[in-house]
């Protein structure tokens, strides 16, 4: 807990401004000393997996547009026509935020989930925040993985029920806890994410579900990184995993593969219209622009066309970890999506040697906590289907180099 001042009469003392300022600033130079102050910087995407840094090209391993629509879902006529007639939404969905654009890709979505509705929100967080506080109700329980993504547990932190946490990597505990608990809340939620965004992962969501149905729990799926990518029909890790029958709700992102912006959940009518009703992020929230809709509803279309773009994803997915293993680096297992970690542990190297790729050419991130754990510091490789496999052969002969250099600096 944070220490409270007091003066010599018992009185807490009150900052001004100026004080608290200072107080922020000797906060930073806390995360100076840990390494884990971030510094803004200016990257420019370009189209092919490419990016613009500081007046120079480079080869982007750090964006998430797997499928590399996001520089090309813009050029249609259609699209360019909506935007020329209207930019913004001017209002929520329920108030008069909703037009034709934003009724055909909830409809496309729909019939691309093969669920019976689906809802859209502005952002993949809103989404996750509007599905799970509105879901979960006071007397309920929600058990969320400790690995998930950011709004996920802040969903779960501040929803009406109870949070519990449990990990993906025990998921005896999570039977466990279940069967001890279960009797003390009227509804149980199970919430992971479809791909740890962090390596690349998928959790063994059969046994989750199978775990869930045995103690009439209910599972809710994130699918950020997973949707357009993953799957027979590329609808993600449900579908991946064939449980799609057996989750309430799979909240996904348009930010990602599909090179856009704005979530959604699918699942059944009458869920979808209690969230539509309940969700405040999507009830408070002015709705995405209609050209945003319109860009998304042609990125379906190329992902239903063009199943070829995630099946090179895979082989370079593949070809990245045997990469991996060749050059001796700590690898990551069972990782299935197109975000490849090296694991390096310390955090100066990490970022050290990020900076040494971009000097050579790469766009290759440093991910430190506490984004993730520490001792777990890494570059984090986003693949996407411009990418070639001569491309990653270079790259990990760079990252070879480097990483003797730093060896020999020692």
């Amino acid at each position: 807990m944070p220490q409270v001042r007091f003066d010599d009469t018992g009185v807490a003392i009150r900052m001004s401004n100026t004080d608290f300022r200072q107080l922020l600033q000797q906060r930073l130079a806390e995360l100076d000393a840990r390494g884990q102050r971030r510094c803004r910087r200016t990257v420019d995407s370009l189209p092919g997996g490419t990016c613009r840094i500081n007046g120079r090209e480079l080869v982007n391993f750090g964006g998430n547009d797997y499928l590399n629509l996001a520089h090309e879902i813009g050029g249609s006529n259609g699209v360019r026509e909506v935007f020329r007639r209207q930019v913004g939404a001017t209002a929520s969905a329920l108030v008069c935020g909703r037009s034709q654009w934003h009724e055909s890709l909830e409809n496309a979505l729909a019939d691309f989930e093969e669920t019976e509705a689906v809802l859209l929100f502005p952002t993949g967080f809103a989404a996750n925040l509007g599905v799970i506080s509105s879901l979960v109700q006071p007397g309920d329980a929600v058990w969320c993985d400790r690995d998930n993504h950011a709004s996920i547990v802040d969903a779960c932190r501040d929803c009406a029920g109870q949070m519990l946490v449990y990990r993906r990597d025990r998921l005896d505990s999570l039977d466990e806890s279940l069967k001890h608990r279960r009797s003390e809340h009227q509804q149980v939620f199970v919430v992971t994410d479809g791909v740890f965004s962090m390596d690349g992962c998928v959790p063994d969501l059969p046994l989750i579900c199978e775990i869930a149905e045995r103690h009439d729990a209910m599972v809710i799926v994130d699918e950020a990184h997973g949707t357009g990518v993953l799957g027979a029909h590329g609808r993600g890790v449900c579908d991946f995993s064939n449980v799609e029958e057996r989750v309430l709700a799979r909240v996904g992102t348009m930010s990602k593969a599909l090179g856009g912006l704005g979530g959604f959940v699918a699942a059944d009518r009458i869920t979808v219209d209690w969230l539509r009703n309940t969700a405040r992020p999507q009830f408070f929230s002015t709705a995405l622009p209609p050209a945003i809709c319109a860009a998304m509803l042609e990125s379906l279309k190329i992902i239903q066309a063009e199943p070829h773009r995630r099946q090179h994803l895979a082989m370079l997915t593949t070809f990245a970890h045997q990469q991996i293993d060749e050059l001796g680096l700590q690898n990551v297992r069972g990782g299935v999506a197109p975000i490849v970690p090296i694991l390096l542990g310390d955090e100066d190297l990490a970022v050290r040697v990020s900076t040494d790729l971009q000097d050579a050419g790469w766009f290759v991130p440093a991910i430190r906590p506490p984004t993730v754990a520490k001792g777990t510091a890494r570059l984090r490789l986003s693949l996407t289907a411009a990418h070639e496999t001569s491309q990653l052969r270079d790259l990990f002969e760079s990252i070879r180099t480097i990483l003797n250099g730093q060896s020999q600096g020692k």
